[in-house]
């Protein structure tokens, strides 16, 4: 495998932040992105359709490079590269996750390297990562 390229559009959400809440005598963890559910969703749709009908998922260690686009707010503090939240390892959590209930990786454990990076989106916001194998039985 040369490697699968992965474009996915929508709003970057973070995991991993969680909220609690106290429910009878249970407590109750929730995610505190609320754009979570609807990112790993885009994440998900845009890795089963790179990857296509005939993908064996991948069982071995993998790569992934690429970027995350986010939309740039009206102030920052940073304005020539998002330097503030949300937090890049976070964000990766988010896709790890959606590229293993998508069917590509077996696991999000399998990823034993990151080369991605932040930047403001030039047009739409999103991702474009690329996953490789890093070698051993994949």
């Amino acid at each position: 495998m040369i490697g699968l390229r992965i474009v996915a559009h929508g709003a970057p959400a973070t995991q991993g932040s969680k909220k609690a809440f106290i429910r009878g005598k249970k407590v109750v963890l929730v995610e505190m992105d609320e754009k979570l559910p609807a990112w790993r969703e885009a994440v998900e749709a845009a890795a089963r359709l790179a990857a296509g009908p005939d993908w064996k998922t991948i069982d071995g260690p993998v790569a992934i490079a690429g970027e995350v686009r986010l939309r740039k707010p009206d102030t920052t503090k940073f304005g020539f590269m998002p330097a503030g939240p949300p937090d890049l390892d976070k964000l990766q959590r988010a896709i790890g996750d959606a590229l293993t209930e998508s069917g590509v990786i077996k696991d999000d454990a399998r990823i034993v390297h990151w080369n991605i990076r932040k930047v403001w989106a030039t047009t739409l916001p999103g991702l474009d990562i690329t996953i490789r194998h890093a070698g051993g039985n994949a």
